[in-house]
């Protein structure tokens, strides 16, 4: 078993990943063979259930494509259904302290690094390939914590120092709306924010990962949180590139409305 988007983490390169929420295996296969370096199946945000992330995560296996699934709270059981699927690795929101971050890495891990028992059905090849997996897992299964709140700004050395975590996302709108300045982004508070962030990944030696907030259709858009020091970027998604090809097929045709 090979994590791509840790690999890439690792050769300190760029990595950019897509957000998926419509449930499709096809839409996942699609992202996978464009040549997205992730993809989050975003089961926080959108109503996925068990069999469709499964079916995703089949669909993006034919690929080099890493697969991340984003959960909506830090629960081990959770954690270990989806990783024993295949997964590899989990996105988790409002990681706010060290602890947060401790329980959600041991859940990711097999003793005696941590917490996960032993089932891994898919993940496994469906147990033909069980010793290779057991030897790797540990290494190449990835927890990925969300820093999102003025409280995890506050705990962000003490996070990031947690062994284990080697990348995250920083989401810049709960971020704002935590610090009080809803979608202000060019906020001094919002930019010392991240500011602050992005010097505790360098000193921990944790590679740095956001969403890019502005458009990520334009080049500067990504160009400037590579800039700022971004290694790891989510860029748009299934809603969003519909979403945006909708509008600009809509306004090019409004004239012939008229």
């Amino acid at each position: 078993m090979t994590n791509l988007l840790k690999k890439l983490l690792q050769e300190k390169k760029p990595v950019f990943g897509a957000q998926l929420r419509f449930g499709s295996a096809a839409i996942a296969e699609l992202f996978a063979v464009a040549g997205f370096d992730c993809i989050i199946l975003d089961g926080e945000h959108a109503p996925q259930s068990p069999e469709g992330i499964q079916h995703q995560l089949q669909a993006a296996a034919c690929t080099q494509t890493t697969a991340i699934v984003r959960l909506g709270k830090n629960d081990p059981d959770l954690i270990r259904l989806y990783l024993d699927m295949g997964a590899m690795g989990v996105l988790l929101p409002f990681i706010n302290t060290a602890e947060d971050a401790k329980l959600g890495v041991s859940a990711c891990r097999y003793p005696p690094r941590g917490i996960r028992g032993w089932g891994p059905a898919r993940a496994s090849r469906y147990g033909f390939d069980s010793q290779n997996f057991a030897e790797r897992s540990n290494e190449q299964i990835m927890f990925i914590p969300m820093i999102e709140t003025a409280e995890a700004i506050e705990n962000i050395d003490s996070i990031l120092a947690v062994d284990g975590i080697d990348t995250f996302i920083l989401g810049p709108v709960d971020l704002t709306i935590s610090l009080g300045i809803p979608f202000e982004f060019k906020n001094p508070k919002f930019i010392a924010a991240v500011d602050k962030v992005l010097k505790a990944a360098k000193r921990a030696g944790v590679s740095p990962g956001g969403a890019v907030y502005e458009d990520f259709f334009e080049k500067a858009s990504i160009e400037r949180q590579i800039q700022l020091g971004f290694q790891f970027l989510l860029v748009g998604g299934d809603e969003w590139i519909l979403a945006h090809g909708c509008k600009q097929l809509l306004n090019n045709i409004s004239n012939f409305r008229k």
